[in-house]
């Protein structure tokens, strides 16, 4: 493992310096890098080890003098910086011997797929484990792949603050993992806390973003979400504490948005809800943000990078300010060229079915369906179509349009309703509004609430009526509930095609016969 009087040196070393001591070794016992205190993160380090690159370091080890401490179990934050290095074995000692000669130590081996991924492999006698043969030990079976060599979808590790119930709290972390894996990512653990008050600065405690870097090596997750939006000063606290990137819901839910754009308008309104989210978390990093020049002549009031890129972030905001009110002033045009056909809106919680819903209603033509997937936020651009409601007695068809609208959600970012306006204008201008809600999901309940908040804080005054999907997939006290909840409820499910034509011929009737009764029914 390693010779016994070089250890004994730096056991020396770290008495006279009063600081633990790390070396780092190679698979040909040659010292790479000295440490000199308590270990930290090896980001920023790692390129100073020739040939050890973040996952490629199996054949480093570790050598640890703990200096005063008898304590030499590694403490949370250096079981973080050792799983960063990825070393086969780390060996931890006293600075001095025990009475009677012994000088205590011990071995550890990594093994990221244990709770607690430092595991002792020896203990005794500092002379004893010098003397063993390091290559038997960690060869019982392949190693888990490290941090960010995972190939395919980016690992993600869900920081969570919960409520006390527990039912609430599981349909929280559900729904943040459903929005990771519609951003394209693949949820590997979960880290929950429950707390009274979050804490300002990190808004997690000390102790549990201790487990979660630990966690998050364990898992080898590449990116760490929050389930609530953060300050940029709190992002910034999360990102140093965990040393990882730090994404929160709010641009999760963004970049959902940027991928299913598809359309210039919505290209356009996503990265104008981008830049406002991002200009106040604009923080120069490292010297390319840094002030400019240095030395004599370039001292003085000056400009700084970061100014210059916040200045032209705020003149791209206005520009996208400008063509967003019109393509507000488009829409408008549109609505008004529509020849007075009622107009109704499909709204709700994400992931409801309202877009497999607009697709049964349909004449049938394939080419005329909409994208519907089973995914949070499937559907971003508004689309409108055409049906013809024909009368139950042989009469005459009523022409109605029937638009398909972005999908609501808990804590919608404001950046992001704020840039859309001119979408959820479509929502606001409809004579009526058709609120689907998926009965197999047992949180329609309080998606249902979520929703009408959402349409009551845009000023949406037009009626509501229920939509209660998916009946083939929910159980009978679902049904009850939703009766119970609001009797005109509509009862389908577009999947089977089920109670559409009692829906075409409410349609029919709806939603004039619904004005008289518009504020009692929004109770």
């Amino acid at each position: 493992m390693a010779e016994l009087l070089c250890l004994q040196r730096l056991a020396a070393e770290s008495r006279e310096l009063e600081l633990p001591l790390t070396l780092v070794v190679d698979q040909r016992g040659l010292c790479r890098l000295l440490w000199v205190g308590p270990l930290q993160s090896w980001s920023q380090h790692l390129d100073t080890l020739p040939g050890s690159r973040r996952g490629q370091g199996r054949e480093l080890r570790l050598i640890t003098c703990c200096g005063r401490s008898r304590q030499l179990e590694p403490g949370p934050q250096e079981g973080v910086a050792a799983l960063d290095l990825d070393p086969r074995l780390w060996l931890r000692f006293g600075d001095q011997p025990a009475p009677g000669g012994h000088w205590p130590a011990l071995l550890l081996r990594g093994d990221r797929t244990a709770h607690q991924p430092w595991q002792a492999d020896g203990a005794g006698d500092l002379a004893a484990l010098c003397s063993r043969d390091p290559r038997p030990v960690g060869d019982g079976g392949p190693r888990p792949s490290p941090a960010g060599v995972q190939p395919g979808a980016e690992r993600v590790l869900l920081l969570a603050l919960t409520p006390a119930d527990r039912n609430e709290a599981q349909r929280w972390i559900g729904e943040l993992e459903g929005l990771v894996h519609s951003a394209g990512g693949e949820p590997v653990g979960t880290v929950e806390q429950r707390r009274a008050h979050a804490a300002g600065a990190t808004i997690w405690g000390e102790g549990k973003l201790a487990e979660a870097a630990l966690e998050a090596r364990r898992l080898g997750a590449t990116l760490v979400v929050t389930d609530r939006e953060l300050t940029p000063a709190q992002g910034r606290n999360l990102e140093r504490l965990l040393e990882l990137p730090v994404s929160d819901r709010s641009e999760l839910i963004l970049d959902i948005f940027a991928q299913r754009a598809a359309s210039a308008a919505g290209r356009l309104q996503v990265e104008l809800a981008q830049l406002r989210y991002r200009l106040p978390r604009l923080l120069g990093r490292g010297r390319s943000l840094s002030r400019q020049g240095g030395g004599i002549g370039t001292r003085g009031p000056g400009e700084t990078q970061l100014e210059k890129d916040r200045r032209a972030i705020a003149r791209r905001i206005e520009r996208l300010q400008r063509q967003v009110r019109e393509l507000g002033e488009h829409r408008a045009r549109l609505r008004q060229g529509r020849g007075g056909l009622r107009r109704l809106a499909l709204v709700g919680y994400t992931n409801a079915g309202k877009s497999s819903l607009l697709n049964a209603l349909g004449r049938g033509d394939r080419r005329q369906e909409v994208l519907a997937e089973n995914k949070l936020f499937a559907t971003l651009d508004p689309t409108t179509r055409r049906l013809e409601l024909a009368d139950a007695g042989g009469g005459a068809c009523m022409p109605v349009l029937l638009t398909d609208t972005v999908g609501f959600i808990r804590d919608l970012p404001p950046p992001l309703v704020e840039a859309f306006r001119s979408t959820l204008e479509e929502t606001l201008a409809a004579d009526g509004l058709l609120v689907v809600v998926d009965l197999s999901d047992p949180a329609w309940p309080e998606q249902l609430r979520t929703v009408h908040a959402i349409l009551d804080s845009l000023g949406s005054a037009a009626p509501r009526r229920l939509v209660a999907n998916q009946i083939d997939r929910c159980a009978a006290a679902e049904l009850e509930r939703a009766r119970q909840l609001d009797p005109q409820a509509l009862f389908v499910s577009a999947t089977a095609r089920l109670g559409l034509q009692h829906l075409r011929s409410e349609l029919r009737r709806w939603p004039e016969s619904a004005l008289i009764h518009r504020s009692s029914d929004r109770d």
